[in-house]
């Protein structure tokens, strides 16, 4: 809602006006009757006023003053001119001072409140476009960073973008970097120290490297950055002054130690050749991945020139992974050692010996393809059961090292090994349940071996040895353990006769059982009974 000024000498021309016409209607809130200029200041001087309707011709300070001296408060006010006077040049001075109409009296009141209207639909119209530009600047601002990643990414994946398309884009996002400029390339992968981290703790760790960076450098250098898809900060460095790019190395350096310091792990860095903007980014980003590549893993080569020429290496050079198909069988069968054996084999995890790039992509993604076969849908999404580490491992290829993919491996594998042995063992555990619900239930027949293991559906040797491993004792010695007690409370909590509690216990021959229990309680039947 808006808030209206009218102005006017004559008393009964302010009345009417502030009175008898609906405002509220109109989207007008509160109306502030003045009757004179000095009045009219005052209340403008203590409310926020938007839009004020004055008398051009009024003693002490007329409406076109008036105006002039409302816009020193608040140049947001819009005006309407009321005159008596049908003259151009009184039409002419007031658009000048900046009033919205110009209206003759007697005054028309709908054609009054249709240029309330305008004003009011225009101040709209103002406020929208504003807040929209205001919107639009904090967007740009809150996403800069994310904008500046995405345009390098797009120069490093050499995308289609016009020479005048990247100047603009370049300007927008407020980079210096401009057609021609010499620059260097810093290309930075964080090491193995930082293995123990998930997704998104790297992420953060990331971030923590390119501050220091931009801490490191910006006294002499400016920087522009971005995280690549696969897990690589590319930093391109240009120099505030043309004699300092010499002084990069020693810089890197530097950014190295704080790291260790702060963040407590290693970096390594590869810095290309001194190149001329925007050209050849692609190119010196891969050549600087295939360096860091090479030296990724056990020799611990933290700071690397670009290689200018990309050799390949020789097949003689490559380690062994043709007892890699035998992972899925290995797996099924439960034969943990061998799998893990068949992975050290070809990780090369006992040679000096390291495996490419491209090979431990291929191990990892044969690995999980192993394992997918070896899973259970009921333990979850394949996804969760490949580890928080596989979907770091393929989304951040930078990360890719023998250790970090030995060690991702050998933990999954280990935890299907233990959750096979756990699985193994309440499997075992049922059937020596099964076991002895079955010889309690049946005690009064004649039970062997071979009708327990007709019930439970297993082999006699095999079942006799699950039982013995459960339970330390053998099928027979439950048995006899279970008659001899069942005998003995019949004995003393029934009347039967000794003939029948030898039938119930599932002896044939009373006088077996007779000399089986005397053996075991060191007195006959009716002797043990007695006693009770």
């Amino acid at each position: 809602m808006y808030q209206l000024l009218i102005v006017d000498d004559e008393h009964s021309v302010v009345d009417s006006l502030a009175f008898t016409i609906p405002w509220s209607d109109y989207g007008i809130d509160t109306v502030y009757p003045a009757y004179s200029a000095e009045e009219a200041l005052h209340i403008a001087a203590k409310h926020t006023i938007d839009i004020m309707i004055t008398d051009i011709r009024m003693p002490e300070m007329d409406g076109l003053e008036l105006i002039h001296q409302l816009r020193r408060l608040s140049k947001k006010i819009r005006s309407i001119i009321l005159s008596g006077h049908d003259e151009f040049e009184y039409a002419q001075k007031a658009i000048s001072y900046g009033a919205e109409s110009y209206l003759l009296k007697p005054v028309d009141i709908g054609e009054l409140i249709k240029s309330v209207q305008v004003i009011i639909a225009a101040i709209e119209q103002e406020w929208t476009e504003l807040s929209s530009h205001q919107r639009l600047k904090r967007t740009l601002h809150a996403n800069l960073p994310l904008l500046k990643d995405r345009l390098l990414n797009d120069l490093i994946q050499q995308k289609a973008i016009s020479q005048e398309m990247l100047q603009e884009r370049l300007s927008l996002l407020d980079i210096s970097f401009q057609t021609g400029d010499p620059f260097v390339m810093m290309l930075v992968r964080l090491d193995e120290q930082f293995a123990e981290y998930d997704l998104d703790s790297l992420s953060l760790l990331e971030y923590a490297v390119t501050n220091i960076a931009q801490e490191v450098f910006q006294d002499l250098f400016e920087l522009w950055h971005c995280t690549t898809d696969a897990g690589y900060l590319v930093f391109l460095i240009k120099s505030k002054e043309l004699e300092t790019l010499t002084l990069i190395d020693s810089s890197a350096v530097k950014l190295q130690k704080h790291v260790q310091r702060f963040l407590k792990g290693s970096l390594t860095i590869c810095i290309s050749g001194e190149r001329s903007f925007p050209d050849h980014i692609q190119d010196t980003y891969h050549k600087s991945v295939i360096s860091i590549q090479r030296n990724v893993g056990g020799h611990k080569s933290y700071f690397l020139k670009t290689d200018e020429t990309v050799v390949e290496l020789e097949e003689n050079k490559l380690l062994p992974l043709y007892d890699l198909p035998l992972l899925p069988s290995m797996l099924e069968s439960g034969k943990w050692d061998k799998a893990l054996g068949i992975l050290n084999r070809a990780l090369g995890m006992n040679t000096t010996l390291e495996p490419t790039h491209d090979q431990l992509l291929a191990i990892v993604l044969l690995v999980s393809s192993s394992l997918a076969m070896t899973f259970s849908l009921q333990n979850g999404p394949l996804e969760e059961q490949l580890g928080e580490e596989f979907n770091l491992l393929l989304r951040k290829k930078s990360q890719l090292s023998r250790q970090r993919v030995w060690e991702w491996a050998e933990k999954i594998i280990i935890g299907l090994r233990d959750q096979s042995a756990t699985q193994l063992e309440d499997s075992h555990q049922l059937i020596a349940s099964k076991v002895r619900s079955f010889i309690e239930e049946h005690l009064a027949e004649g039970i062997s071996l071979q009708s327990v293991a007709d019930y439970i559906g297993l082999h006699p040797v095999y079942l006799s040895k699950v039982y013995k491993t459960v339970t330390s004792e053998t099928i027979g010695d439950y048995l006899y353990t279970v008659r001899m007690e069942r005998a003995a409370y019949l004995l003393k909590n029934s009347d039967l006769k000794i003939a029948d509690v030898s039938s119930q216990i599932g002896f044939l021959a009373a006088p077996h059982f007779i000399k089986i229990f005397k053996k075991h309680y060191g007195a006959t039947p009716q002797e043990y009974r007695n006693k009770t």
